[in-house]
């Protein structure tokens, strides 16, 4: 598929290309879809905490804390 890029874009990846961060524009493009997908899961990720907060879905700094120290205990009287 031909992909039309502004004059500015397309030296932008011939000097990435020429710099040896890419073996070609279509590793450099796939790398570019890649961070573009960990962006949106990234923010995906945000709204889902975002909304556990808004119901009140989360734990509290004491609670975590006192979770922590059971835990450790535990793990103490193992041995």
């Amino acid at each position: 598929m031909p992909l039309n890029v502004t004059k500015q874009t397309e030296q932008e990846i011939e000097e990435k290309v020429r710099s040896g961060g890419y073996q070609s524009a279509d590793e450099l493009i796939q790398e570019g879809l890649a961070l573009i997908e960990a962006r949106e899961a990234f923010r995906r990720a945000v709204a889902e905490g975002q909304a556990e907060l808004d119901r009140g879905e989360y734990v509290t700094r004491e609670e975590s804390r006192r979770r922590m120290a059971e835990l450790a205990d535990r793990y103490r009287q193992r041995g």
